[in-house]
């Protein structure tokens, strides 16, 4: 009995921490902070990212009829996936960042709306879905607007139209 029981208490605490590891969710890394003042950030990395995956579901009109960047090969659809997920990775340095906004409960809220829409655009990818590729890039652009208009609403400048 005397040995039995040091080995009975290890097992149980070996237990105690699995079941304890295996009841939480795993945790992401703490996000990495960027070393770029915000405005910078913003407009050479996130901005740029954002405009690579847009790239992917443009479509133009003109007097020749519609052009489109949709995604065709294999490749394409690669690329598409690999900016959207970029993008979202973006997200947690974006978090990790703005120091000011962090104190501003919608900031958290505007940054997972840009990681869902950006990760909706990578399945997308994924599946070869350019409509619901579309559909994903209009929802990053509609979170971009949304959080600029909270914390820069000098980017989202409404145009004047003749007789305003």
């Amino acid at each position: 009995m005397k040995h039995r029981t040091p080995i009975l208490l290890g097992s149980l605490a070996i237990l105690v921490v699995v079941a304890g590891f295996a009841a939480r969710p795993l945790l992401r890394p703490a996000a990495a902070r960027s070393q770029l003042p915000l405005d910078e950030f913003m407009g050479h990395v996130l901005q740029r990212n954002a405009e690579q995956l847009w790239a992917w579901s443009a479509e133009e009109i003109d007097a020749n009829g519609t052009h489109s960047s949709r995604p065709v090969t294999e490749k394409d659809w690669e690329d598409a996936e690999s900016d959207s997920l970029s993008l979202r990775e973006l997200t947690y340095a974006l978090e990790g960042s703005a120091v000011v906004q962090q104190s501003d409960p919608e900031w958290r809220l505007h940054i997972a709306r840009l990681r869902a829409a950006a990760n909706a655009s990578a399945q997308a990818a994924k599946k070869q879905d350019y409509a619901a590729l579309q559909k994903a890039s209009n929802a990053v652009n509609a979170a971009c607007v949304a959080c600029h208009w909270r914390f820069a609403p000098a980017l989202e400048v409404v145009p004047k139209y003749p007789g305003q």
